[in-house]
C-alpha cells in the first residue's frame, strides 16, 4: 500500500462517518506531509579520541588455597572429636584428640633423662673449675716435700757442724749436771725416808725426777755421739727412701696436673650428653603434640568429621577444614589472547553465587602448559577485598584487563550499521547522511574502537537503521552529544 492510497482511505472513512472533524484534518495532513518527505530525523554524536580498555571475559569457579585435610601423624585410638560439619573453626583451635597416655610416659622418661644429664653438666663445670687448683696445689706440696726429704739427705750425709757438736756437749753437760742434782736429792729423801720424816711420796717424786734427768742426760749422750760420729747407714738408707719417694710423688702430682685439659671434654661431654636428652625431650613432646590436631588456619569444617573411638592411622583424614583467606578464581583463556595478559594484571570479578559480589583480582599465575582439545590456558586469579559469603566452588565472572590505549577512537555500539560483509557507521554531512566503512578495534561495554573516523564529526547514534548513503536527515540539535568514556569503576567499592 502506497502513500497515496493510504491518504485516500483515510478521507474517505471522514467522509462516510459523516462528520467534520477539524483535528483529524489537521493530524491527517501532517500525516500526508511526512510520508511524501524522505528527510528522516536523526540523533548525532561527536566522535572524540578517549582512553579505551581491552578486556577479556571470562568465566570460572572459586577455589582456595586453604583447604586442609587434617590427619592423624601416629597410630591412635581417638578419644575426643570436637568439631561438626559446618562449624567455623578459629586457627589453632583444637578440632580432635587422640589417646596419649604412651606419650606422656615417654616425656615424663625424656625429662628424667635431661634433669640427670644437666646434673652430670653441672658435676663437670664444678670439676673444671676447681680441678686444675687442686692440681696445682698438690705439685706445689710434692715439690715442698721433695726439697725437705733432699735436706735431710744431704743433712745426714753431711755430718754434724761445729756448732752443733758444741751444742751436743753442752746439752751433755746439763743433763749431767740436772742428773747429779736429781741423785744428790733422791739420796737425801731416801734418808729422810727412812727416818720417818718425809712420807713416801716425796720419796717417789725424786725417783722419777731423778730417772728423768738419767734419761735426758743419756738421750744428750746418745746425740752427742750421733754428731760427733755421723749418720748411721741405715738412717742414710732411709733418708735416700723419702728422696725417692718424694720424688715419685711429684711425678704423680705433675701426671695428674697433665690431666687438667680432660676437664674441659668432660664438660663438652657432658654438655652433648644434656643436647641429646633436650632432642628426646622435644621428641617426645612432639610425639604429646601430634596426638591433637588442630586447624591450620580459620574456616569452616567440611563433611563429617571421623568418628569418636575409631583408630586414626598415619595419613587418615580425621577433619577437613576449608578457609576464606587465599581464595582464587580460575578460568581458561584461548592461545590467541594469552600473549596479552601479564602477571599483576587487573581483573574485575563478579561471584554470583556471594550475590552478584564484586571485587577486584590480579592474575597470579598463567599456566604454562595449554590443553590440547580448543588450546586453552588455565589462568589463576588472585582475589582481594572482602570475602565475606564467597567459598569454594561458586561461579565466577570475570574481566581481565590486557592493555589500555590512551587515544583511540570510539563509537557507541549502537551506531554501527551493517551493509553487506561491510562495518559501517553513517555520519551526518550537512543535511545528508554518509555512509563510512570502518574496521572495528577494542570493544568495551558500550563502545567500540573504530578506524576509518576522524574525532570531531558527528556521528548518527539513532534514526540510522533505514539510512543509505546520500540519505537526506535532519539532525535534531537540543539532542547532540559527545561521546564520553568513562574509565571502568572500580569493582567490590
Amino acid at each position: 500500500m502506497n502513500r497515496g492510497l493510504l491518504l485516500t482511505m483515510s478521507l474517505l472513512a471522514l467522509v462516510a462517518a459523516g462528520c467534520v472533524d477539524r483535528g483529524a484534518q489537521e493530524r491527517a495532513k501532517k500525516t500526508q506531509q511526512m510520508l511524501s518527505d524522505p528527510t528522516k530525523s536523526v540523533l548525532v554524536m561527536t566522535a572524540r579520541t578517549q582512553p579505551i580498555d581491552e578486556t577479556m571475559e571470562i568465566t570460572g569457579q572459586v577455589t582456595t588455597t586453604q583447604d586442609s585435610q587434617v590427619g592423624a601423624k601416629q597410630s591412635g585410638r581417638l578419644v575426643g572429636v570436637y568439631v561438626r560439619d559446618g562449624d567455623r573453626v578459629a586457627a589453632g583451635q583444637l578440632l580432635a584428640a587422640q589417646d596419649a597416655t604412651s606419650a606422656n610416659a615417654q616425656l615424663s622418661s625424656a625429662y628424667a633423662g635431661l634433669t640427670s644429664a644437666r646434673s652430670a653438666l653441672s658435676q663437670a663445670k664444678s670439676n673444671a673449675a676447681i680441678g686444675p687448683s687442686k692440681s696445682s696445689a698438690a705439685v706445689a706440696a710434692a715439690e715442698a716435700q721433695l726439697r725437705s726429704a733432699k735436706s735431710s739427705l744431704a743433712k745426714a750425709k753431711a755430718g754434724g757442724r761445729a756448732e752443733e757438736r758444741e751444742q751436743a756437749d753442752w746439752n751433755v753437760r746439763s743433763a749431767k749436771s740436772n742428773m747429779e742434782t736429781a741423785r744428790r736429792d733422791l739420796d737425801r729423801t731416801q734418808a729422810l725416808y727412812a727416818q720417818g720424816a718425809v712420807p713416801r711420796q716425796r720419796l717417789d717424786q725424786a725417783q722419777t725426777t731423778y730417772d728423768s734427768a738419767l734419761t735426758a742426760y743419756n738421750g744428750a749422750l746418745q746425740q752427742q755421739l750421733m754428731v760427733q760420729t755421723g749418720a748411721r747407714p741405715e738412717d742414710l738408707s732411709i733418708a735416700q727412701e723419702a728422696v725417692h719417694s718424694a720424688e715419685e710423688n711429684l711425678r704423680t702430682a705433675r701426671a695428674q696436673k697433665s690431666l687438667d685439659v680432660l676437664y674441659g671434654d668432660q664438660v663438652q661431654s657432658a654438655q652433648a650428653a644434656v643436647t641429646s636428652a633436650q632432642a628426646q625431650v622435644n621428641m617426645a613432646r612432639q610425639l604429646v603434640e601430634d596426638t591433637q590436631m588442630r586447624a591450620p588456619f580459620a574456616g569452616k569444617i567440611s563433611g563429617k568429621p571421623a568418628q569418636l573411638g575409631v583408630t586414626a592411622v598415619p595419613g587418615q583424614t580425621v577433619v577437613r577444614v576449608v578457609g576464606g583467606q587465599g581464595a582464587y578464581m580460575e578460568g581458561q583463556v584461548p592461545e590467541s589472547s594469552i600473549s596479552k595478559i601479564k602477571l599483576g594484571s587487573q581483573v574485575d570479578v563478579v561471584i554470583e553465587g556471594a550475590g552478584n559480589l564484586r571485587v577486584r583480582g590480579s592474575v597470579a599465575a598463567i599456566d604454562p602448559l595449554g590443553q590440547e582439545v580448543g588450546r586453552l590456558f588455565k589462568l589463576r586469579v588472585q582475589l582481594g577485598g572482602s570475602l565475606e559469603g564467597v567459598m569454594p566452588g561458586m561461579f565466577a565472572r570475570a574481566s581481565v584487563h590486557m592493555r589500555t590505549i590512551s587515544d583511540a577512537l570510539v563509537v557507541p555500539v549502537s551506531a554501527l550499521a551493517k551493509r553487506g560483509e561491510d562495518d559501517v557507521v553513517f555520519i551526518a554531512d550537512g543535511a545528508t547522511a554518509k555512509s563510512v566503512k570502518v574496521t572495528l578495534g577494542i570493544r568495551h561495554q558500550d563502545v567500540v574502537q573504530v578506524e576509518g573516523l576522524q574525532a570531531g564529526q558527528s556521528v548518527i547514534v539513532q534514526g540510522q537503521e533505514a539510512l543509505v548513503d546520500g540519505s537526506p536527515i535532519k539532525v535534531e540539535k537540543s539532542k547532540t552529544t559527545a561521546v564520553v568514556i568513562w574509565p571502568s569503576p572500580a569493582l567490590g567499592g
